[in-house]
């Protein structure tokens, strides 16, 4: 189930890309993945363009991406790892359709590309074997809107636990997505802190990460962070309030999470959550919050486990 996603980064003016197969969003996503690393190596080298493109441009919603007027930059995007062999022979057959035309336009394209591989040197750069993770300090920066994201806040923002290693959804594969992806990463839910606004916002737009932040650029709020490994680790950090709440912080405000809505992408009630602990595991509990702030048991359709009815919503970690 899931779209298959390719991580892509391209440089127009002295056509040079680099392509790595990212498999699932859900999968390689992550500030330990191979297709992270080489993006943000080569982010950290020069400036690139860069597409985290799902294949569902290649099955029946293709048509909504290929027959209308594409913009240029997206199909030059797309034709670093895409060619006519890719398409169903129904988007080919008529030559005065906008889906046949930007077909061609693929085709012709794929052929100026000067491939670059650079997996080895990007694990060598981060110390891969050491960190387990590329490196947040610096800014991520969008030379097309004139913005700026801030690596170390975004870590320190995003970071949650698995295995006793800190990790995040990387921002790359989050502000470049084609679409679809960020929502498999987060379906059990997501911290009331997570920009899910800005995803996909950046796709194909002139990326690069650097030391200072440029004088006429924008400095943006950016989170994006799955509502149970965060809650782990505000768990180990931070414990739970008076009431048993988990708090997300030092200064002991409550840790507050909510559901995305996949079809319509729109946020649902806003849940405190409960953490115990039952054996080896812990048991994570979610309580809705009403408008006046109390407290009442949800009955929401989500993920429900080991039958405990009327008990509100439960994971496992």
């Amino acid at each position: 189930m899931g779209q298959i996603f390719e991580a892509c980064a391209f440089d127009i003016e002295n056509k040079k890309c680099c392509t790595d197969y990212a498999d699932k969003f859900q999968a390689n996503c992550y500030s330990s993945s191979g297709p992270v690393l080489s993006m943000h190596y080569l982010l950290r080298q020069a400036p690139y363009r860069v597409m985290w493109s799902g294949d569902v441009i290649l099955g029946g919603e293709f048509t909504d991406y290929i027959s209308e007027k594409c913009d240029e930059v997206y199909l030059l995007g797309l034709s670093t790892y895409l060619d006519s062999g890719c398409f169903s022979s129904t988007y080919k057959k008529s030559k005065d359709t906008y889906s046949y035309k930007n077909i061609k336009f693929i085709d012709k394209n794929k052929k100026r590309w000067k491939r670059i591989d650079v997996k080895d040197e990007a694990f060598d750069y981060f110390d891969w074997e050491k960190n387990k993770s590329v490196e947040y300090s610096g800014y991520l920066i969008n030379h097309t809107k004139k913005l700026a994201v801030d690596l170390k806040d975004f870590f320190k923002k995003s970071v949650s636990l698995s295995e006793g290693i800190e990790f995040v959804i990387d921002a790359v594969p989050f502000l470049t997505e084609t679409g679809g992806g960020i929502e498999t990463a987060i379906m059990n839910g997501m911290t009331v802190e997570t920009t899910e606004n800005l995803n996909g916002t950046w796709c194909c737009d002139l990326l690069q990460i650097v030391d200072t932040l440029p004088v006429d650029y924008k400095l943006i709020d950016c989170c994006i962070s799955e509502i149970g490994r965060k809650a782990i680790y505000c768990y180990f950090l931070y414990g739970v309030n008076k009431d048993g709440l988990l708090l997300k912080d030092a200064q002991g405000n409550i840790f507050k999470g909510c559901k995305l809505d996949i079809l319509t992408f729109k946020r649902g009630p806003t849940y405190y959550l409960k953490p115990t602990i039952e054996g080896k595991n812990i048991l994570i509990e979610a309580i809705k919050a009403n408008k006046q702030g109390a407290f009442k048991k949800s009955q929401d359709n989500l993920k429900k486990k080991n039958n405990k009815k009327d008990k509100g919503i439960y994971y496992y970690y």
